[in-house]
């Protein structure tokens, strides 16, 4: 079997991309810290409006030509759902504790290959069927159906992580056509503050100076976390840093514990382990391997999403 090459700096592209999880988990923790002080869509605009100002001066270092793309429809696309993932992930975040809305957002995975299926008509490999199951039962555990069947923000993670899932298909689409990365996420904060522009008019709030700083720190710390990211990509394939992600609920499960003394049940603790492990394989198992030893052989070709 044809294996992928290791990266030269791998090590340094898995050290970069788990300190921008960090970020991720930061700007999370921030607007669980705010509460109900502030309409989400409004905090979703500064936190958009503040990565552009960020991002702006590297998308035009070579100009505004360098800006000019024939896949608009599948930027608009990508941006529509990637907004929506964010706002439902906050919603869930509200009513939800960190760590369990954490996780119900990171069962995009498990929802990326139906998605492909349908969008691309490739079938869906039986092996992947297995991490999908995994992860699933995952997410019943956390639910308790024999508790409650939808509980207050089970719905926005879910969906969260449904509309995350759809961002990545597209997101994986403009990296097929060659978009650059910096191009990508200039169109995708700019579309998003374009989005939540006018629902933050309608349902604007007066932030306290506390606020004000607490919003300034969640988009510095989300356009961080999608600089980091790209630069870990020079120095890793999505093979290998892909299953890093789930390194956020990890996080997000010591900050509930140690910053807001929140420690998750058992019930939750087996569920996210479970959720981990299926989205984890997700990324293995789409190799299609002949036997068991070649379900933890690194997936070929590489792959590395353009600059």
């Amino acid at each position: 079997m044809r294996h992928e090459q290791t990266p030269p700096r791998l090590a340094l592209g898995i050290s970069i991309s788990l300190v921008a999880y960090v970020f991720f988990v930061t700007a999370s923790s921030l607007v669980w810290s705010i509460g109900d002080g502030l309409p989400i869509i409004q905090i979703l605009f500064f936190l958009n409006l503040i990565s552009l100002i960020c991002i702006t001066p590297i998308a035009l270092r070579n100009g505004v030509v360098h800006l000019t793309t024939h896949e608009l429809p599948t930027h608009l696309l990508r941006d529509c759902c990637g907004a929506a993932s964010y706002f439902l992930y906050y919603m869930a975040i509200r009513y939800l504790n960190l760590t369990n809305a954490t996780t119900l957002n990171y069962t995009a995975p498990f929802f990326v290959p139906v998605i492909w299926w349908i969008w691309m008509r490739e079938k869906i490999d039986r092996h992947v069927w297995w991490s999908i199951i995994v992860g699933f039962a995952g997410v019943a555990l956390i639910l308790n159906p024999t508790k409650t069947l939808f509980q207050e923000g089970f719905l926005f993670g879910v969906f969260a992580g449904l509309t995350s899932a759809i961002s990545f298909v597209a997101l994986r689409l403009l990296n097929l056509k060659k978009e650059p990365m910096t191009r990508t996420l200039f169109y995708y904060f700019l579309f998003s503050a374009i989005f939540t522009l006018p629902f933050t008019i309608v349902y604007w709030e007066d932030p306290t100076p506390m606020e004000w700083l607490k919003m300034g720190f969640i988009g510095l710390s989300t356009v961080t976390a999608q600089m980091l990211l790209t630069v870990a990509y020079r120095y890793g394939t999505a093979s290998y840093l892909s299953p890093l992600g789930y390194s956020t609920v990890v996080y997000a499960s010591i900050i509930s514990w140690i910053v807001f003394q929140t420690i998750p049940d058992p019930r939750s603790i087996l569920g996210t382990i479970l959720i981990i492990i299926g989205g984890i394989l997700t990324f293995i198992l789409k190799k299609k391997p002949e036997k068991i030893s070649e379900t933890f052989e690194i997936p070929y070709p590489k792959e590395r999403p353009p600059l």
